[in-house]
Order: structure tokens, then sequence, then C-alpha cells
């Protein structure tokens, strides 16, 4: 056993390496071998316990970075709990994402090594981790990142194929190599050579496929605004000095359309503060400007991105999907004690909408991780020439966890045909259009004109969605019905 509990350490370690961020994306393809070792002879029960393993320790790796926010940030910032308690909530995190991987590792303990059809096989266990996947995206408490496909933000020959399948058509195609690797390895004397030649072939038509791909110019301007404003400062400062701020760091921005970050002014409606308003709105009266903060509307509070056009309030879009603990209590007839977690306030979740700006056509909006969810992404592309993400991501002392954040920008944009804008407060803002290409803000600048293009049609998987779901699912149901004899779910 310890020998599998190792295999399955080096297996979480593998895939965390190979994650944005990290040492390098193509490690993807060899990082479920070492589980798919483990695995070898388990139980339906054993092989649970060690999937459960290996994505509660890749969690803990990946996103290490969650440490310093639960332990630092956010204890000296609202004072609510202390920094063990910060670091058990980290671990409750990463228990919850493992989770869905006890069904993983089930059903593969269970089922696959009686598939009828060698050609079945890998289908079956791509199928089983889709929808393991697919599973720890649902619910109040969904997530999407850590996800294999996110290895691959910078292949952009590979990532093409999102636009017909999403990011789990790339996530089945990862893990049927691995497991095709796996076997190959395991049988075959020339399985090293043979595994590489494969691996060779993939990257060689990534690059034939990225070659071919068109150059994109952008033709509208626009004004990426990173405040670069530590958090200590944006939720102690009142409004009239975060206003100070603006007018010091943008007065020179030319009048474009100007985004600013999510929460610029983190705690107040400044609509209820005539002075603040009426100076934000004369420092930028000859231009639309999208701007963060709170607003109230009788006992609902929304995370809202506030829409100014040439002095006029015009619009504003409401935060829909909540961060789970921070900005929303979710289930709270089991999580009711974990309230000391809430950042300023509980929101309100608001609806889909998209806001036409003069020059710019109807542009789609999220709010900070909502960019991580391809579901909500396609239904604010449908009707949107294209997407404005604003976040707040100064939470985090680590590159990479701004680094992970922006990929899925990229993502996001070849899935859906649309450019792109991410502006955050610390970082990373960019743009990246409908081929994954981008461009990001240099280190510590303040702001940058980048330039967008608008596109309306429609991508097969902005049409359709998760339907790579049902197709696992079938495979999945397919290949345990014929098995090749019923079999005892205990060890």
């Amino acid at each position: 056993m310890l020998e599998s509990i190792l295999n399955v350490a080096f297996s979480s370690l593998l895939t965390t390496i190979s994650m944005p961020g990290y040492l390098y994306g193509g490690l993807i393809f060899f990082s479920l071998i070492p589980l798919f070792f483990a695995l070898e002879k388990k139980g339906p029960f054993s092989a649970a316990i060690l999937s459960f393993l290996y994505f509660f320790i890749f969690s803990f790796a990946n996103f290490h970075y969650l440490i310093n926010t639960l332990t630092k940030g956010m204890p000296e910032l609202f004072g609510r709990f202390s920094s063990v308690t910060g670091i058990l909530v980290f671990i409750l995190f990463c228990v919850l994402e493992a989770l869905p991987f006890l069904l993983f590792g089930f059903l593969y303990g269970l089922w696959n090594e009686k598939i009828r059809f060698r050609i079945l096989e890998p289908i079956f266990v791509a199928s089983v981790y889709v929808i393991s996947e697919y599973l720890r995206s649902l619910g109040d408490l969904g997530f999407t990142g850590g996800r294999l496909s996110d290895a691959l933000y910078s292949f952009k020959g590979l990532i093409q194929i999102t636009q017909i399948t999403g990011t789990l058509g790339l996530v089945l195609i990862i893990v049927i190599f691995n497991y095709e690797a796996y076997k190959l390895l395991k049988k075959n004397k020339y399985g090293i050579s043979i595994v590489l030649a494969a691996f060779a072939i993939i990257i060689l038509v990534n690059g034939i496929i990225d070659s071919k791909l068109p150059i994109t110019i952008g033709e509208k301007p626009v004004v990426l605004a990173q405040t670069n404003v530590p958090q200590n400062v944006k939720y102690t400062y009142p409004s009239s000095t975060i206003l100070e701020y603006l007018n010091e760091k943008f007065s020179d921005s030319p009048d474009y359309l100007t985004v600013f970050p999510e929460a610029v002014f983190p705690g107040e409606d400044i609509r209820r503060n005539k002075e603040v308003e009426e100076k934000l709105i004369q420092s930028f009266k000859n231009r639309t400007i999208v701007i963060g903060y709170p607003t109230f509307e009788g006992n609902a509070v929304f995370n809202s991105l506030n829409i100014y056009t040439k002095g006029v309030y015009v619009d504003k879009y409401d935060k829909i999907k909540l961060f789970p603990f921070v900005e929303m209590l979710p289930y709270k007839s089991i999580f009711g004690h974990f309230e000391f977690l809430k950042g300023m306030y509980y929101f309100t979740p608001g609806t889909l909408k998209q806001i036409k700006i003069d020059g710019y056509g109807n542009v789609g909006f999220l709010i900070c991780f909502e960019s991580y969810f391809s579901s909500l992404t396609r239904k604010v592309a449908k009707d949107s020439d294209f997407i404005i993400v604003s976040t707040n991501d100064g939470w985090y002392k680590s590159k990479i966890a701004l680094i992970q954040h922006y990929t899925q920008t990229i993502f996001r944009a070849v899935e859906n045909g649309r450019y792109v804008v991410q502006v955050s407060n610390t970082g990373v803002s960019g743009v990246a259009d409908y081929y994954g290409n981008f461009q990001i803000l240099p280190d510590g600048t303040v702001w940058k004109v980048l330039y967008v293009k608008t596109n309306n049609k429609t991508t097969f998987y902005t049409k359709y969605g998760d339907y790579i779901v049902i197709i696992a699912l079938f495979f999945m149901i397919f290949s345990g019905l014929s098995s090749k004899r019923k079999s005892s779910i205990f060890d």
C-alpha cells in the first residue's frame, strides 16, 4: 500500500507542476501514469481512497497560495478568525475539491479491469474522470480551478478544440493519453519510446495548427486600469482617498472605454455619496468607465460593475456566481458556523445581462472567479460582442494565483470566439483573442491601451455547452453494463 501512496503523491505533484505558473504544461500528458499504477488490482473502496488522496494532495499543492490569504490576509483585514482556523478552512477546501474523485476511484476499481472490449478501457476511464470533474463544478461550492486542461493554456493549436468540446473535451483527451501511456509502459518493452514518440507527435500537431492560426488585430481601444492598491489600503481608506488616488494615476489616460477592477470602492455604494460620485464623474466625464463597487437596493447588496458614459450612470452588472463563504453562505444548514469567513457583505446574486456601450456593441461582464465557469461564460457570450472580466486578485501574494486566474480568460475567449478583457487590481490584466493569443500588462503598469475586436458568431461550444458530459455518461454506463462479469464491491 505504501508504494501505491507514493505513486499517488508523485502523480499529484506531477499534475501540480504542469499547472499554469509552475514548470511545464506538457507534463500533464504523463501526470496520471503513476496514479494508474497505484490503482492496479485495487478494489473499488481502495481505489476510491487513493483517487481522493490524489486530488487532495494536488489541491493542497496547487492552491497553496490560499494559505497566505486564509492565515494572514483575511484574518488581519477582517479579524474574525485566527491563522489556525484559516489552515483548517484550507484543508476543508481541499477535502471538498477531492470528494468527487471518490466516484472516479470507486468506478475504476469496480469495472475497469473487467471491461469487455479493450478499445473501451481508455474511453471508460476518461469518461469517469470527466464526470467527476464536472461534478466538482456544480452547486454553490462548485469550482473548476485545477482542471487538467488548464495546463495547456499556452498550447494554442491544441486548445482550438475547445471551440467544439469545451475544456472537458481536452480533459478527455489528456486522460486517454495518460491511460494508454500507462498500458504501454506496463506491457511493452518499447513503451517509453512509443509514449515519447506519441508526445512528440502531439507537440508537432500543436505547432502546425498554431502556425496556421490567423492573426487577429483589435480595432477598438480599451484602457485597462490596473489600480495596484494593496488590500489593507483599499479596505481601510475612505472612498474620498481612493478617488484622489484614481485622479492621480489615471488623469493622463486617454478618453477611451476604461475598465477598472472589481471593488475599487469595496465598502460603499458611492451613488449614495454624491460628493465622491460627482468627482468621479467629473474626472472621467468624456468617456465610458466600468468600475466596481457594491450597490444597495432595499435590503439587498450586490457586488456590481457600474457603467458611466460621459457623466451619466448607465447601468450595472451584478455578480451572479458568488464566492462561497466569503460572499455568500452555502448550504446554511450544514455550514452555518462558517459565517466568520464573510468578507464585507453577503451579496445577493444578480441576473444575466449584456450592456450596450456606444462604439463597442453589446458587452458581456464577469466578476472575479466567474471566469472559471465555462457554463456561465457561454451564456454571457451568446449575445455579447466581447467580454470584460473585472476582478480583485490583490488577496494573493503568489504570482501563480494571478497566472492561473488569467489563463481562464484565454480558455473562455477560445471556447466562445470572443475577445476577453481582464482587468485585475494587482494583475494579471490583459486581452485574449478568440485564438488564444494574448497580451498582458507588464508588472507594475498602472494603465495601458489594448485593442479588442467585436464578434457575434456562435461557436459550437457556445451553442451546445458541456454535451461531452452526456457522451461520457453514456460510455461509462455502457462500459459498466458490458463488463465481463458481475463483480463484488468489496475488496
